[in-house]
């Protein structure tokens, strides 16, 4: 199997940022480029063209100032991440619920792996919340590489 292509989905955690490291290893053993992604939901009861004022001026709606602080936090997260340096990387922003976003952009983005973090949640906490790492395990297309919490420290 040749990979050319290793999604990496975030939400800009230690966990995540290992994962990052994790798949950039194999990206560039591999010559492999990474897609990196960030998926946020959009506040249910808020109508997308909703306007707001930030304190910097000038009026934006929500949907572009939650987008434009996710674009800052993903600078931010890939500038903390220890990467070799012959590996391409490029990310995006997505918006709606993070499982079938992180599939459609394995699909559109053509993928071959999947590396992604669990976070270890357990009983109640794991019933309650879910695991996205899980259902892109059960759902993805293709091979899907996790990366236990226990190896972000």
């Amino acid at each position: 199997m040749r990979v050319s292509c290793i999604m990496v989905p975030v939400e800009y955690s230690e966990h995540c940022l290992r994962a990052l490291e994790s798949a950039a290893v194999w990206a560039d053993r591999l010559g492999a480029r990474l897609e990196v992604i960030h998926v946020w939901d959009h506040p249910p009861l808020v109508p997308p063209e909703t306007q707001v004022e930030p304190s910097g001026g000038g009026k934006r709606t929500l949907f572009e100032l939650i987008g434009e602080n996710a674009e800052k936090e993903m600078l931010q997260f890939l500038a903390g991440a220890k990467l070799p340096a012959g590996v391409t990387v490029t990310h995006h922003l997505e918006t709606g619920e993070p499982v079938s976003a992180i599939l459609a952009a394995v699909e559109r983005r053509g993928a071959d792996l999947i590396v992604i973090s669990t976070h270890g949640r357990r009983g109640l906490r794991h019933f309650l919340m879910g695991s996205v790492a899980e259902k892109v395990v059960r759902l993805a297309p293709v091979p899907v590489l996790t990366v236990p919490a226990r190896f972000a420290s």
